[in-house]
């Protein structure tokens, strides 16, 4: 077999799984889902699921790569614009319920639990939005639009908000508000928590 159509097959045999698994997830919860139920589905053998994966936990992560990284192009443009602190944060949140609302299963699956967003460090796509965040706060505090207050802190205190609203949009049965109702508050709770109010 030529190197190409092994790797071809590889490539194959990788989104078979994970197209299974996210199956499995949406039909019987993360906690029910078995790695047993996700190659029987793909189809495969569960040695075959161990060569690409070290877990369902590792298939979550692999899972929210594309969302994540499709968060990091798009809040690259937001950032380069010239719009208020308010304005900018308002889209943020905006641009978290869009990805959210696109892909709500893998949100809920990334949102289930704190420990969750421990593996989602590793993504690229996720370290580039951590680092987009503390830049955009560091500049704003820097201007004088963003309450005085370490710009690190200020984007993990961000992202616990943010994880928390999307946990409530898309992993809460029953969900207690709808998204939209979810997405207000969240810029309310943002926007009064790090916008610099006049003196």
């Amino acid at each position: 077999m030529a190197v190409a159509e092994r790797t071809q097959s590889e490539a194959q045999r990788r989104k078979q799984i994970l197209d299974a698994a996210r199956g499995v997830f949406g039909e019987k919860g993360y906690e029910s889902a078995t790695v047993s139920d996700i190659v029987k589905r793909a189809g495969v053998a569960q040695g075959t699921f161990y060569l690409y994966f070290d877990s369902k936990k590792s298939v979550v992560v692999e899972l929210a790569r594309q969302p994540m990284d499709e968060m990091a192009t798009r809040l690259q443009g937001i950032l380069s614009g010239d719009e208020s602190f308010a304005e900018i944060l308002q889209k943020f949140v905006q641009l978290g319920f869009e990805v959210g609302g696109d892909n709500p299963d893998l949100c809920g699956l990334m949102h289930l639990s704190d420990s969750g967003e421990e593996d989602l460090e590793d993504i690229e796509g996720h370290a580039r939005v951590s680092e987009m965040a503390v830049a955009m706060f560091q500049g704003f505090i820097d201007a004088g639009q963003a309450v005085h207050i370490d710009a690190k802190v200020a984007a993990e205190m961000f992202k616990v908000i943010m994880s928390g609203s999307m946990r409530l949009a898309f992993a809460t049965e029953p969900p207690v508000a709808s998204v939209e109702e979810i997405r207000k508050a969240t810029e309310i709770v943002v926007l009064g928590a790090f916008v610099k109010r006049p003196t």
